[in-house]
């Protein structure tokens, strides 16, 4: 006959026992301050333990604030004429990186310290740290800008043993932001073999070169070719705007067919 299934009986319900969350209990938090005050004593300084106790001493902390904002200030203008520095100078790669390192610890820092200052809404140290800014500006706000270069002359160069003859080209640089860009093409240009000054304007986008034939009465000077590679190995591009523009001694020490003026490196 057949064989009939079995099945097994039905497992009886869990009972699980109720759990039971004990309530949590949470401190109220502290508004958060979004408008100014104007206390001058008990104010605390980046900790909570640094509280002036007077208000002389509260407003020479502030003065203090002034300062570290002012110094800030200056030492970010100050840093294209130390990128120029570096990369002139004779130092090894090493120490030029632990100077960078340093600036940047040092005014990361200041940054950081003047912010979290300026976050404690009251209305004298904000004050502080905006008036510092301006009075490092006001000192400072030159080094911000690019330096004034102009084209070379055959007269600043050894007066005692002058080229025979020279040619004097100008080259329209594109893609320089900084003081760092105008150190990297002027090197890349005085690399090129019979280069003997080359002189770039930032604000002008060019570059004047100086070549010398070494010599003999011919234009032998290095071609405008060799010029514009090394000025894209660094980077950037290039165009001639000048080329050849032949002068010496005999021409009484000026550039011949050279056009003068910022309007002619920007046409």
């Amino acid at each position: 006959g057949r064989r009939s299934r079995v099945y097994p009986p039905p497992m009886p319900p869990m009972h699980m026992p109720p759990m039971h969350m004990p309530p949590m209990h949470m401190p109220p938090m502290a508004p958060m301050v979004m408008s100014f005050g104007a206390a001058t004593s008990g104010v605390p300084f980046l900790f909570s333990s640094w509280k002036p106790a007077t208000p002389a001493a509260f407003f020479f902390a502030c003065a203090l604030t002034m300062a570290a904002a002012a110094a800030l200030e200056v030492a970010l203008r100050a840093l294209p004429h130390l990128e120029r520095r570096l990369a002139r100078g004779g130092r090894r790669l090493a120490h030029r990186n632990l100077l960078r390192a340093a600036h940047t610890v040092a005014t990361t820092g200041l940054s950081y310290a003047l912010m979290l200052l300026a976050m404690s809404f009251n209305v004298y140290i904000f004050a502080a740290v905006i008036l510092g800014f301006g009075l490092g500006a006001l000192f400072a706000g030159h080094l911000h800008e690019p330096p004034k270069t102009r084209p070379p002359r055959l007269a600043e160069m050894d007066s005692a043993n002058p080229p025979t003859c020279e040619q004097l080209s100008v080259l329209r640089v594109s893609g320089m932001t900084c003081a760092a860009c105008v150190v990297a093409v002027e090197v890349a240009l005085r690399s090129v073999a019979g280069v003997t000054a080359a002189a770039v304007d930032l604000e002008a986008g060019s570059a004047t070169v100086l070549s010398s034939s070494g010599g003999g009465g011919g234009l032998s000077a290095p071609p405008i070719t060799q010029m514009l590679d090394a000025v894209e190995k660094t980077g950037r591009t290039a165009s001639a705007v000048v080329v050849g523009a032949a002068f010496g001694p005999s021409l009484g020490h000026e550039p011949v067919g050279m056009p003068t003026g910022r309007a002619a490196c920007c046409r």
